[in-house]
């Protein structure tokens, strides 16, 4: 047993090297892109098993045979199990009213973020989730940043129809994430509006009486602050935030927004990563409400690298906004 724990906490530490090497030749294979996303996810959750393996041996003695059994039983159903949370997007649904607002008006806004298009993007995922999104039949699309998971030059399936398909009434809109930074900001975010996508850096829109307000991502250490950039909207109109990180609903509440939208998070995507990611947003997940400044987190409508998820799903936001 103490042998089986040393050879997979050897390949538990392995990780950190390749994914060095996936900063360039890994992105651009499809073969080794999927081998070492499965790889990192499966290494994890052997090396939790055998710890669960060890601590039941100590009190029921099993045999080699049992512990191989249990263990090939075990795994495939959970490696399905996280695959099936990670290809098929969850549609979440929510109501949102505003106290200082109300004109008897509503908007409903379909959110997703992180979808992380990449060489391994699978391509049917992507248009069965947008599909199932647009039968929603929501007003605006807003995309919280990563659209691209690193440099567009990477993707190798061509998305152009995929996103000109979905036509909400008032158009789709997206902001960067950190991403997009990492991979070329200039070459990504032509390819994001070639998709037909406008994007927001800084930037603020006046839809259906809603001020929306698109931030660019906290890489850009030059970015607006939250309190600049409300000063050029009509304060007598609601107010919806789209961020990237979350770390900013902190001076979103300061600043009486009424709705920040944010992604990243991907809600730790597994344990133990959940646990962590939890300890540092205010929000790292769903909604949440401080004061009149309402927030929702969004888990990712994809992922980067790893196509697996546990405690957690992608995910379509629907949000019916009252005001």
């Amino acid at each position: 047993m103490e042998h089986l724990f040393l050879i997979n906490f050897i390949f538990l530490v392995a990780i950190l090297p390749v994914l060095y090497i996936r900063r360039t030749y890994f992105r651009r294979n499809i073969f080794l892109g999927r081998f070492l996303g499965n790889y990192i996810f499966i290494a994890h959750y052997v090396f939790f098993l055998l710890i669960i393996l060890g601590v039941v041996n100590y009190f029921y003695r099993l045999s080699s045979l049992n512990m191989v059994t249990i263990a090939f039983i075990v795994l495939p159903i959970f490696f399905v199990y996280s695959y099936k949370n990670f290809s098929f997007a969850k549609v979440i649904k929510n109501e949102i009213r505003l106290e200082k607002h109300k004109s008897g008006k509503k908007l409903r806004i379909a959110f997703i973020s992180d979808v992380h298009l990449s060489a391994l993007t699978n391509k049917q995922n992507i248009e069965d989730s947008l599909k199932k999104m647009s039968e929603e039949e929501p007003d605006i699309l807003l995309i919280g940043g990563d659209l691209v998971d690193f440099s567009c030059k990477d993707i190798k399936a061509d998305f152009t129809s995929s996103f000109r398909e979905v036509e909400p009434k008032y158009g789709i809109y997206a902001v960067v994430g950190n991403h997009e930074y990492h991979g070329g900001i200039e070459a990504n975010i032509k390819y994001i509006e070639n998709l037909g996508v406008k994007v927001l850096r800084d930037n603020i829109l006046k839809i259906q009486g809603v001020n929306i307000i698109g931030r660019d991502d906290v890489t850009n250490k030059s970015r607006k602050k939250i309190s600049y950039l409300i000063k050029k909207v009509d304060r007598d109109l609601p107010i919806v935030l789209l961020d990237h990180n979350p770390n900013s609903i902190a001076e979103a509440i300061v600043s009486k927004i009424d709705l920040e939208l944010c992604g990243h998070t991907h809600r730790g995507q597994f344990f133990p990563y959940n646990l962590i990611v939890k300890k540092m947003y205010k929000n790292y997940h769903g909604y949440k409400k401080f004061g009149l400044t309402h927030t929702i987190v969004s888990a990712g409508f994809s992922s980067w690298l790893i196509p697996h998820r546990v405690n957690s799903t992608s995910e379509i936001n629907i949000i019916d906004l009252y005001y």
